[in-house]
């Protein structure tokens, strides 16, 4: 295929997420052109020889060039295409939303500060304290509900009526020292896992065009803020100045260190069907399975085609992977074809969620909103879909309990208005 064409088509994504985005006030289609070029950018990056090619040795004989390179661009364009297109031919803004409001979430969140607050106590003391001697894992991931409790903290701050200049500045010490503990190299999804949806709050009555402006400067930030935790992966934090860590910051960001996408794609194109076969929903059913223990089921289906690749030919483990995106995933379980029709299936199950989430008259929905957007992220760069899905529920399981809790608070108090 043609590059200028990948280009205009691109270009045409991005025009129409815009413009949709500004009539249906709907960011989905949007997130899916911007995360296209995104990774697109990992292209341009080796053309122009900011980059090179991931290097990790599989024991297998990959081949990296651009051509390759080009063949995979072109798969994830049309995944993203094809979902792109059938989520805008599928939804429709909902009409019949559940009837609350702000007084309700007021009134719900004050009463329930108590909890809020203990558990945001609990599961900071437990980071701080205790996650250090838990293995990876499930007991590990359990630290980032924290994001939750700092998202609902938040809330309670808004709804407190206080003119205490103290008051104020004790909440605003306690936001930045919940950004400084949760700003992990480890797990560098905690910190935006609350830092995105509460900016999507505080800018959830400004303009769209204004929202635009503040998104793509957002995404810079976040981009910068995501390849500074990774630099401190390997630097200690005490030997570089803050300039320093942005330069080296942003040196990583132009050489797309952190979008190796096409790269993740490109072994697993090589991998699927040459080496393992196709997967044909595995990845998807794992998400389900990956909770039970692998002491009760001892047969329990590996996560990743580099566990698959060393269980089948008896190599040594391997637990470093490259994402390859979520379209990677599709490829891996279906081939070529499979990429389009799991796109059809995701384009409906975003509906129904973008949908599901919209429901409330209160501003609730926004929140809801921002952690949807938030979530999406790593579950598109997906490397590991199951994992993806855990971390995204480790982090957000307190904001689902607090969402089904107040749907019943809201039934309860709308049926003794009408008593």
């Amino acid at each position: 295929m043609d590059r200028n064409f990948v280009y205009l088509v691109l270009a045409i994504n991005l025009v129409v997420g815009v413009f949709y985005y500004l009539n249906k006030r709907c960011e989905i289609p949007l997130f899916l052109a911007a995360f296209n070029i995104l990774v697109e950018y990992r292209i341009i990056s080796l053309e122009l020889g900011y980059s090179q090619f991931v290097r990790f040795n599989y024991q297998i004989d990959f081949e990296f060039n651009l051509t390759e390179a080009y063949k995979i661009s072109e798969l994830i364009l049309l995944g993203t295409s094809v979902l792109l297109y059938t989520f805008i031919f599928l939804y429709a803004p909902i009409q019949k939303k559940i009837n609350d409001n702000n007084t309700y979430l007021k009134d719900f969140v004050l009463s329930r500060k108590r909890y809020i607050i203990i558990g945001l106590v609990f599961f900071t003391f437990f980071q701080l304290v205790l996650s250090g001697n838990i293995s990876d894992g499930y007991g590990n991931l359990s630290k980032l509900a924290n994001s939750s409790f700092i998202i609902l903290m938040f809330i309670i701050y808004l709804f407190t009526q206080t003119t205490k200049l103290t008051n104020k500045l004790l909440y605003l010490a306690a936001f930045l020292s919940m950004g400084y503990i949760t700003y992990n190299p480890e797990l560098r999804f905690q910190f935006l896992g609350w830092m995105i949806p509460i900016g999507y709050f505080i800018a959830r009555n400004l303009k769209p065009v204004f929202k635009m402006y503040i998104m793509v400067a957002g995404m810079f930030c976040v981009m910068i803020l995501f390849s500074a935790a990774r630099v401190m992966r390997y630097d200690e934090k005490s030997e570089l100045t803050t300039e320093e860590l942005y330069d080296e910051s942003y040196e990583r960001l132009q050489e797309s260190d952190d979008v190796n996408f096409i790269d993740g794609f490109m072994m697993m194109y090589q991998v699927y069907p040459e080496y393992l076969d196709h997967t044909l929903g595995m990845e998807h059913l794992n998400i389900f399975f990956r909770p039970i223990p692998r002491t009760i089921w001892s047969g329990k289906p590996l996560a990743g085609w580099f566990q698959n690749y060393q269980e089948k030919y008896g190599l040594e483990l391997v637990k470093i992977g490259f994402s390859p995106t979520l379209y990677g995933v599709f490829y891996a379980e279906g081939g070529v074809i499979g990429i389009p029709i799991l796109a059809i299936i995701w384009a409906l199950f975003l509906t129904w969620l973008y949908r599901s989430l919209s429901v409330f008259k209160s501003d609730l929905s926004y929140l809801l909103i921002g952690v949807l957007l938030t979530a999406l992220i790593p579950i598109f760069r997906s490397g590991d879909l199951a994992g993806d899905f855990a971390i995204v529920l480790m982090s957000y399981w307190p904001i689902i309990i607090f969402v089904y809790q107040y749907k019943k608070y809201v039934r309860k108090r709308i049926y003794y208005q009408n008593v």
